[in-house]
């Protein structure tokens, strides 16, 4: 069985304080996944990037990297250039597999979060 590292790829902000919660909702998944190292990492307008977390996850012996994307909707940067990033990163780390899960776009967890929300509070 190939060691997996996982990485949640978030937009960024220019905000640190949004970075701040980012990493933290991350590490509450991180102990909630086991058997895998699971990293927070940024488009953009943050740090650490999705190269420096796969470069970190590489130099610990990782072997398959799954990069969920932490975003609501497929738009440019999943069409285009999270995939472009991907295949760079695939150029580099050849025998690294790397699995890059959908958006949060159309899941069926969200919509009942979303109605969870709703009907919360009395709702109707």
């Amino acid at each position: 069985m190939k060691k997996t590292g996982m990485i949640v790829l978030g937009h960024g902000s220019r905000r640190p304080e949004v970075a701040l919660q980012f990493t933290a909702m991350v590490g509450r998944v991180a102990d909630r996944v086991r058997d895998a190292v699971v990293l927070p990492a940024f488009f953009s307008l943050g740090e650490p990037t999705l190269a420096d977390q796969v470069r970190l996850l590489a130099a610990d012996g990782c072997q398959r990297i799954v990069v969920m994307q932490y975003f609501l909707y497929n738009g440019v940067h999943i069409e285009h250039d999270i995939p472009e990033m991907i295949a760079e990163l695939r150029g580099e780390f050849v025998d690294v597999e790397f699995v890059l899960q959908s958006t949060l776009q159309d899941d069926p967890a969200l919509e009942r979060l979303i109605v969870d929300r709703l009907l919360a509070d009395g709702g109707v």
